[in-house]
């Protein structure tokens, strides 16, 4: 994006009105970020951050109007979750070996989904779900790492048999 035609946007988003920003950023973001906007509830604040608003509960910003711009779907979803970029580059270098899905308890399993509405990630081949908490759990690169060569290690033998 060209940055004269950024400052110009911010400028504009900072002077409008709630309901006026709002909407003008669910324009630029296209209609698949903003389902996930709508799932997790975050609302475009006046300093120019998506947050999540609850009553009872302190108002939390999760990220920014350039970061919504500049993500991707699963950018998006792994910055709600707090997962860090070595997981969003590793799982979005990698995709088309994994699937969005999340636990349906009538089914008593995991069952495919669209992006937006994951809550983990399947490997396709091998059928390993990886829940996006377990991800937000794993604080240290080399545990990530070690799980990453388990799965690739995994793919690699179903490639084999």
């Amino acid at each position: 994006m060209d940055m004269g035609v950024l400052t110009l946007n911010l400028d504009f988003l900072k002077a409008c009105d709630d309901d006026t920003r709002e909407r003008y950023m669910r324009e630029e973001l296209g209609a698949e970020k903003c389902r996930v906007l709508d799932k997790y509830g975050l609302k475009f604040n006046s300093n120019l951050y998506w947050e999540k608003r609850e009553p009872k509960y302190p108002t939390q910003e999760y990220f920014s109007y350039k970061l919504a711009l500049k993500s991707t779907v699963i950018g998006m979803i792994f910055h709600i979750h707090r997962l860090c970029f070595a997981k969003v580059k590793y799982f979005e270098n990698n995709w088309h070996d994994y699937e969005p899905c999340k636990y349906v308890w009538t089914e008593r399993d995991f069952v495919r989904c669209d992006l937006y509405d994951m809550e983990a990630i399947r490997q396709k081949a091998t059928g390993i779900v990886v829940d996006l908490r377990d991800l937000a759990r794993m604080k240290w690169l080399k545990d990530f790492h070690a799980m990453c060569a388990y799965l690739e290690e995994r793919l690699r033998e179903t490639d084999i048999a």
